[in-house]
């Protein structure tokens, strides 16, 4: 258990227990590994979505060694991406690779004004490939690509921007702070709990419209990660320019993010903050607010484990605010895992919409237009399970969502399904 306060750390794969000697030799075999675990990964994934009928021990064959059994090939999906490791190399200490692939399938019914809708609709939701290099005894750079072109039942491949791309360097302890890490590139801003959290590890298929409404785009800028003691901070300073292809402008304005975790009251909490400065209105594309607050608290009651989040913003045509509560557990320990989700959103000015995915790309397909409104609710209910923990999963769930307004109202119920994979 445990908030994230950053959100690149996802670029940051499991390693193995490699040899700090393992030059050009033990690379092409890991290489090698990698490859056929990314067809692996994929395959499995496909296999038991749609044919029901895969096998964890027929894998680890195929990567080349092991016993048999999940624990052999989930070992080496979770290291496969470290390709070279040797710390007492002044110049290269480390190469990883990375990568993900989630594929989801919805179904939504609905009325939009009364208006009725229905239909299906198939995403390759995220195809990602990376590769992170430390080097010099304290130096990072990593990147990481989106290779997703489509969008909703449009599945075509391709390079279509940078996620992130950023050069850091850690300076170990300084000034009483501990781990201070300084790094400047294209970041995710990571605002708001459920955002704080990978994509490869959240427990539903879709985050909740109050965080899709305040989690905003990447930022290009500077960051300082430190600590002291128990509690985590972060800094953060962006430019507005929200560029889809590399790094932003300094022309337009400046976005500036503050982030603490720590401890208390028998959980983890994480409070957040972010506050814009804008000077062009052209040049406001990566949050679409002011200034927005988050707090976040997540902890264990028994054998649930409890998320809570609530999230206030404002800009000059008025407000949004909200709360999240997402109680999770599993009913079959590390493999099936069940979760419910709540969420409350209310803004000044009508300026909610359901949620773009599904119900929103189903009902534009039959030509219905958006209603914006002032008052959503939603309820998730989902299962999730684990073949290889978060590295490999299938997940289905249902969600019903309402939303009123002066101008009309729309409510919908999605049925989903869908396949991930990360390694």
């Amino acid at each position: 258990m445990g908030l994230e306060i950053f959100g690149s750390c996802d670029l940051i794969a499991v390693s193995g227990d490699y040899s700090e000697n393992h030059d050009s030799k033990n690379l092409t075999h890991m290489t090698s590994k990698l490859l056929k675990v990314m067809s692996v990964g994929l395959a499995a994934s496909a296999s038991t979505a749609f044919a029901g009928d895969f096998s964890a021990d027929s894998v680890p064959s195929l990567l080349g060694g092991g016993s048999g059994g999940a624990g052999d090939w989930c070992k080496g999906l979770k290291s496969i991406g470290t390709v070279y490791k040797n710390k007492s190399n002044p110049w290269i200490q480390e190469v990883k690779f990375f990568g993900r692939a989630h594929y989801q399938y919805g179904y939504s019914d609905g009325n939009v004004d009364r208006a009725d809708f229905s239909g299906d609709g198939v995403e390759l939701r995220r195809l990602r490939f990376g590769a992170s290099v430390k080097f010099l005894n304290g130096f990072k750079v990593a990147g990481r690509a989106n290779l997703e072109r489509g969008g909703f039942n449009n599945n075509s491949i391709g390079y279509s921007g940078w996620d992130e791309l950023y050069l850091e360097k850690s300076f170990g302890d300084v000034l009483g702070f501990d781990d201070v890490t300084v790094g400047y590139g294209r970041f995710k801003l990571g605002f708001g709990g459920e955002e704080s959290v990978s994509s490869k590890k959240i427990k539903t298929i879709e985050r909740s419209l109050l965080n899709n409404t305040f989690a905003g785009d990447r930022v290009t800028g500077g960051r300082i990660e430190l600590s002291r003691g128990d509690v985590d901070f972060l800094i953060g300073i962006y430019n507005t320019d929200g560029n889809d292809e590399t790094f932003g402008q300094w022309d337009g304005g400046t976005i500036y993010q503050l982030g603490v975790a720590f401890e208390a009251l028998g959980g983890d909490f994480l409070v957040q903050g972010i506050y814009r400065d804008s000077n062009s209105a052209e040049a406001d594309e990566t949050v679409a607010y002011d200034w927005a607050g988050s707090v976040t608290y997540e902890t264990e009651l028994g054998p649930i484990d409890l998320f809570l989040n609530t999230t206030y913003g404002s800009d000059e045509d008025g407000d949004i605010y909200g709360v999240v509560v997402m109680p999770s557990m599993y009913l079959i320990e590390k493999k099936l895992e069940a979760v419910v989700r709540y969420q409350w959103a209310h803004s000044t000015g009508d300026r909610l919409r359901i949620q773009s995915r599904n119900a929103r790309n189903v009902y534009r397909a039959d030509g219905l237009g958006d209603i914006r409104g002032d008052d959503h609710h939603s309820i998730y209910a989902g299962l999730n399970y684990y073949l290889c923990g978060h590295n490999l999963k299938l997940m289905t769930g249902v969600e019903y969502e309402n939303l009123t307004g002066p101008n009309g109202d729309t409510e919908a119920t999605t049925l989903w399904g869908a396949a991930r994979f990360y390694f």
